[in-house]
C-alpha cells in the first residue's frame, strides 16, 4: 500500500457502480452478461495495475540493490 492510498480514497476503488447495469436480485440464477465496454475496461484497469506493480519493482530494485562495483562506472 502506497502512502498516498490513505489519504486518496479514488485510487482504492477501480469499479465505478455507475456503470453497474443490473443490480442482482434474490432470485437470480444466472451468471450476469458482461458487456464488451466492460470487458475492455476490466483489461484497461488489469494493465494499469500491472504497469503500476511493475514499476513498484523497479524503484524496489534501485533502492535496494547491491551498489555497482567501484572500478566500473
Amino acid at each position: 500500500m502506497n502512502l498516498n492510498e490513505l489519504y486518496d480514497e479514488d485510487q482504492l476503488n477501480f469499479s465505478d457502480p455507475a456503470h453497474d447495469n443490473e443490480v442482482p436480485r434474490l432470485n437470480d440464477l444466472r451468471k450476469t452478461k458482461l458487456t464488451l465496454g466492460q470487458i475492455n475496461r476490466m483489461r484497461l484497469i488489469a494493465d494499469v495495475r500491472k504497469f503500476e506493480i511493475s514499476n513498484d519493482l523497479e524503484n524496489i530494485r534501485r533502492q535496494y540493490g547491491a551498489p555497482p562495483a567501484e572500478g566500473s562506472i
